[in-house]
């Protein structure tokens, strides 16, 4: 099994907000179309909320839990952005005759202090098995210490991920970058002289930013690409097993 996770940042355009980048989600569409169709069909797919997600997380201040009437209507409110989201994105896929099925997190899992402690990974893996692509997103998970709380797109890579032949990240940028050049490869010799220069984002990030995502990734033991989404052929390249501008985890 292939996971690929592609970005709110591509996506969406995250300036906006519930506004998708079409051009991006049929150009992904038409890209995963080809690998399908020549038989590459052991993708399970995660996305990112983007601006579907993330303003409403905001407004009503769903990353420190779920407590209030409120912010209950809050993360309803998200989890209705997201399924609408994964809709657009599921609905390219079909059109280009990719048999993607739309797999709503908030009913499979459970939380705990913001991590995953159970997923219920048979309908994944169901489906996988029928030949059929899983499309799995960022959504609200009930969590027993608050409530209910924001599930990562990067959460459900890190759980599937482990045994997988590689993760793929697909981002608005060439990789990881460190003066404006993507870094080659991430390895434990080399991590904390390359996240010295990772910038705070400037906002509350469940998943611990760029350093957590790297952190993560080199301890799943799985090769990982980031790679940017906004250039298909990239990602397409990776899950045929061949090379393409990225940064590699591992």
């Amino acid at each position: 099994m292939q996971v690929l996770k592609l970005g709110g940042s591509a996506l969406t355009k995250k300036s906006g907000r519930m506004e998708e980048n079409q051009e991006a989600i049929d150009s992904l569409a038409e890209m995963l179309s080809r690998a399908w169709k020549d038989g590459i069909n052991d993708i399970l797919l995660v996305h990112g909320a983007g601006s579907f997600g993330h303003p409403l997380v905001v407004e009503y201040d769903l990353n420190n839990g779920v407590k209030t009437e409120g912010q209950k209507l809050g993360a309803a409110k998200t989890h209705s952005a997201c399924l609408r989201l994964s809709s657009l994105l599921v609905e390219a896929l079909n059109e280009n005759r990719v048999p993607a099925v739309s797999i709503p997190p908030a009913f499979l899992g459970k939380m705990r202090g913001r991590r995953i402690i159970e997923f219920n990974s048979k309908p994944v893996e169901d489906l996988l098995e029928l030949g059929y692509m899983p499309v799995l997103h960022g959504d609200m998970l009930p969590d027993s210490e608050l409530g209910c709380a924001v599930c990562s797109g990067d959460q459900l890579v890190s759980w599937f991920g482990k045994g997988a032949e590689r993760i793929i990240l697909g981002t608005n940028v060439d990789g990881v970058l460190v003066d404006g050049k993507p870094v080659p490869e991430i390895h434990q010799g080399n991590f904390e002289q390359v996240s010295a220069h990772f910038k705070d984002a400037g906002h509350p990030d469940v998943t611990g930013g760029m350093k957590g995502k790297i952190r993560e990734l080199l301890g799943l033991g799985t090769p990982s690409y980031i790679v940017n989404a906004l250039h298909p052929g990239r990602i397409e390249a990776l899950l045929r097993g061949k090379k393409a501008l990225s940064t590699l985890v591992q």
